[in-house]
């Protein structure tokens, strides 16, 4: 190789390197599960969003009922962006009724879409509960991880959250900024 060609070899590895990191979703959008209600819905509507917040939750998982008053907050400030939040429950260990009544009890008015053979748990790689990821309209998730510092490690809290991720993420995706910190490490309770 000559050493122009070489240079601009090099100079490219050392843009694409230098770009802002994506997390493939596996064809997202050609994903489809069925929401509570028992009707079918397919994530390719994401497209027509914004932005779309995909949350795992369990009914019967300790810290996502600590952020019930948190994901209502979160669904009308989101709301008013046009950014629509969905909750998932992956697997079968929770029938519907347990997870209307969890949907009723925190007054929670967001789409819960059921993925009971964990497809949308693989194709996102989610482990945890509450675990939130931020895609956008292209199906690129630019931000997955915890929604905010409120718990630090299994069975501790802060008295207030200091750190809001998932807030921050959204506002630079509108912004058209760099989302600075696109991944944090979920806590909670393991998908099963």
């Amino acid at each position: 190789m000559k050493a122009s060609s070489l240079f601009v070899y090099f100079l490219i590895l050392f843009l694409l390197h230098g770009c802002e990191k994506k997390i493939a979703t596996n064809n997202l959008f050609d994903t489809e599960v069925r929401n509570i209600d028992g009707e079918n819905f397919s994530f390719n509507k994401l497209s027509n969003n914004k932005a779309s917040v995909i949350i795992f939750l369990q009914p019967e998982c300790p810290f996502c009922n600590s952020y019930g008053k948190t994901l209502r907050l979160l669904d009308s400030t989101f709301n008013l962006q046009e950014i629509k939040i969905y909750g998932i429950v992956a697997g079968k260990n929770f029938p519907d009724s347990e997870i209307v009544a969890y949907q009723k009890k925190y007054q929670l008015t967001f789409p819960f879409l059921l993925d009971p053979d964990f497809l949308l748990a693989k194709k996102l790689k989610a482990t945890i509960t509450p675990q939130a990821f931020l895609i956008d309209n292209k199906g690129n998730t630019m931000y997955h991880g915890m929604i905010d510092n409120w718990g630090y490690e299994i069975g501790k809290t802060r008295a207030h959250a200091t750190e809001f991720y998932l807030t921050d993420a959204v506002n630079n995706l509108l912004k058209g900024n760099k989302i600075v910190s696109d991944s944090t490490k979920a806590i909670g309770c393991y998908i099963q």
